[in-house]
């Protein structure tokens, strides 16, 4: 078994791909509807195109939470879709064989497959953990072993004996009759892998980036791709013919790329201000057709702005990630309280508010300290964030960049850039700027002797960079000081590792 990361998936002639927030466990009996318009794709529904029947469900269902991937059943008659809670719910002759909803799980559910019977299904969460119903085995899990980057989908082999997990450095690990053909783990990607799309034969699968670039293996043709080439919305998944002559992308907006298959339509409404972002595609048995899942939140990174942004700002604020002004306004604050999110729970960090983060959203608490008691500022090195704690609970926590554990050279003299573990106690504090021979500390509160400090700065990355200080952004630093989180005597409680350290 080898490591992987990836991010949707094919199973046989069905492609799976996860994205945000999702809902409660439930079937729900089918009903033939109208397929979306491009201008008016709503949240939680599906898009019908070729000779894929429209089943459901209607716009406005009430869903607990959205949509986040969606599969197949064999007969081409039907299909499920999934939450990030792992609740399933059945459309057409798809069969309700058991859920996740409701129940407790350590990282969300990413992705599905379904057995070749259609009797069955498996689900996978970003910590690798599977999870088996009706007919589907169980052959193995990456769940509580250390992964390098979040497992974003699985795939099933043919025989229904097998399945991959996929991660999204492209990393791949394979289990039962799965076979390794390989992987992107290890090498530098442009952007992270999104899909993946197994051959027919179980002989190869195809694997595809956020930027369209597809990589084949085994026996899987590469039939073409959009890596390189500038795309108005990311590409968020994939699904293969089931004759292994092509395979269609998908991005965000619901436009199709077809590479060696008939393209049958889209759901893209490039002219909509609201629309429900596009987070699966599933193909019909044959190849002559596919349908399209809109739920999740829109993707949200720097510069997006609108009522999705607004929402993601007040849930990041209800769980203690200072975000700054809740405006609606992708801004650098907002990417600020990402970043911490992200490293808080062990996402891949690109500030950017994808399907893994997203639905990792919708299941998250507040941080946990390591105090049980009192009032302080804890620094956790490991995780590069900065928390304030009352009375043993978190109140803000703030991406932070700490020392580089690596050696210097000032005057001759080779100092090493550590922010040094321990328990500290603020000792003085400057209100406004301060130059050293290191750079300029804005509205610096020091704990540490050597001059280490909690400060401002210009640039806080989501890694260490510092010569031992604690950066946190201008607007971080003026909010802890109106705040009086940092008296003169109160307590600083360092810890942890940082990451790169020799």
């Amino acid at each position: 078994m080898l490591r992987s990361r990836a991010r949707r998936m094919v199973v046989g002639a069905v492609a799976v791909l996860v994205v945000a927030g999702l809902t409660g466990p439930a079937s729900i009996a089918s009903a033939q509807l109208q397929a979306p318009e491009a201008d008016t794709v709503e949240l939680n529904t599906v898009s019908a195109f070729g000779a894929a029947g429209q089943h459901g469900p209607a716009a406005g269902f009430p869903f607990a939470l959205p949509v986040i991937g969606m599969a197949a059943t064999p007969s081409g008659e039907g299909y499920w879709l999934v939450a990030a809670d792992g609740g399933i719910f059945t459309y057409g002759d798809a069969g309700f064989f058991g859920s996740r909803g409701g129940q407790p799980l350590v990282q969300p559910i990413v992705g599905m497959a379904a057995t070749p019977s259609g009797e069955g299904y498996w689900l996978v969460a970003a910590d690798g953990g599977v999870f088996t119903y009706g007919d589907a085995g169980f052959f193995g899990s990456r769940g509580g072993q250390p992964l390098l980057q979040p497992i974003v989908g699985m795939a099933a082999t043919p025989s229904g004996e097998g399945y991959w997990l996929v991660a999204a450095d492209g990393g791949i690990f394979t289990y039962g009759d799965a076979g390794f053909f390989g992987s992107r783990g290890g090498q530098v990607l442009a952007e992270p892998v999104v899909g993946m799309a197994a051959a027919g034969s179980g002989d190869g699968y195809w694997l595809v980036a956020s930027d369209g670039g597809v990589f084949t293996y085994g026996d899987a043709e590469f039939v073409g791709s959009h890596g390189g080439r500038r795309l108005d919305d990311p590409v968020v998944a994939m699904a293969a013919s089931d004759d292994g002559d092509g395979y269609w992308l998908v991005d965000r907006g619901g436009e199709i790329y077809p590479f060696g298959v008939p393209d049958l339509g889209s759901a893209a409404a490039r002219d909509a201000e609201e629309r429900a972002a596009t987070v699966a595609i599933a193909a019909h048995p044959g190849g002559d057709g596919y349908w399209l899942a809109h739920g999740g939140t829109q993707v949200a990174e720097v510069d997006d702005r609108g009522p999705h942004v607004e929402a993601l700002q007040q849930r990041l604020q209800s769980l203690g990630y200072w975000v700054g002004p809740v405006d609606g306004v992708y801004g650098r604050l907002t990417r600020q309280a990402v970043y911490a999110f992200q490293k808080a729970n062990g996402l891949e960090v690109d500030g950017r508010v994808g399907a893994g983060t997203a639905a990792a959203l919708d299941l998250a608490g507040r941080p946990q300290p390591r105090s049980s008691s009192g009032d302080l500022v804890e620094i956790d090195k490991t995780n590069q964030v900065l928390l304030v704690v009352r009375d043993g609970a978190v109140l803000w926590a703030f991406n932070t960049s700490t020392g580089t554990e690596q050696p210097y050279t000032y005057e001759g003299q080779t100092y090493v850039a550590d922010t040094p573990p321990g328990r500290w106690d603020v000792y003085r504090s400057a209100d406004g700027v301060e130059v050293s021979h290191l750079g300029r500390l804005y509205r610096p509160i020091y704990f540490h002797h050597d001059g280490i400090a909690v400060h401002g700065y210009s640039s806080v990355p989501p890694e260490p960079v510092s010569h031992g200080c604690v950066r946190v952004t201008n607007a971080a630093m003026d909010f802890i000081w109106d705040q009086n989180f940092m008296p003169i005597g109160s307590p600083v409680w360092v810890y942890g590792t940082s990451p790169g350290t020799p």
